[in-house]
Parts: C-alpha cells; structure tokens; sequence
C-alpha cells in the first residue's frame, strides 16, 4: 500500500492532468459547452486524477458530494483515507449545475488540496467503496 508521500509527489501531475481538462474546456459566450452543456468540469478533473493515481498504485474513487454539487477523489494510503480536491472556486464560478469559466487559470501543485479524512485505511472499504 502507498503512503502519504507518493501521493504527494503526484501533486505536479495532477495539477497537469487538471489543466488539460480545463484547457479543452471551451464556452461559448453564454457559457454553454459541447460536452458538458453549462455545467462544470470537477468530474473530468476527479476522473483524470484516478487514472493517475491507479497508474501509481493508489487505490481511490471519486465522490459525489450533493451538498456542493461537487466531485473529488478519495484515495486509501497507508496512513488512512485522504480526499485529494481542487477546489472548483480556483477555476470555475456558479452553483448547481451552472458554471462559467474562469478565464486564464494556471494550475499549480498549490492547487491540490489533500485532507486527512480516516486515519484507519480500512475506512475507505467501509465508508466510501460501498459496491466493492
């Protein structure tokens, strides 16, 4: 199992894989996308950021969250269970299902945001892998 520190050194390319997502983002002006309508793009983000994370061996899934109408990834390291997010304020505006680009956004490690959410690894099982 993987450890709090190979999931920091990932930070520089999840910051990268999320700046691809942002960049092939594209609104017209009335903020309306081909592929997610006037929606946002955590969910591409949080999906980018698993396929990175199981190509280095760290077991993870994404969230729903209904509260924020939010999506992020939670993963299971050594140390216990962390949810890894780049908060959506960094480069969208709205609420719901409505969303408008930020204009100009450069993605950074400083953008991924890492929070201890178990400090026992066998609450990722129980708490957020419900259909393992």
């Amino acid at each position: 199992m993987k450890n709090l520190k190979d999931l920091t050194v990932l930070k520089y390319k999840l910051s990268q894989c999320a700046q691809k997502v942002y960049d092939d983002w594209f609104q017209n002006e009335e903020g309306y996308d081909e592929m997610v309508g006037y929606g946002g793009i955590c969910h591409l983000i949080a999906d980018e950021m698993v396929s990175i994370l199981y190509d280095n061996d760290i077991d993870c899934t994404t969230i729903s969250s209904d509260h924020e109408v939010h999506v992020y990834v939670v993963c299971k390291l050594e140390e216990g269970v962390f949810k890894v997010d780049i908060p959506y304020s960094l480069y969208e505006t709205g609420c719901g299902y409505t969303w408008k680009k930020i204009d100009k956004v450069s993605f950074n490690e400083d953008f991924i945001y890492i929070d201890q959410l178990s400090y026992d690894s066998n609450d990722f099982e129980k708490e957020y892998c419900e259909d393992l």
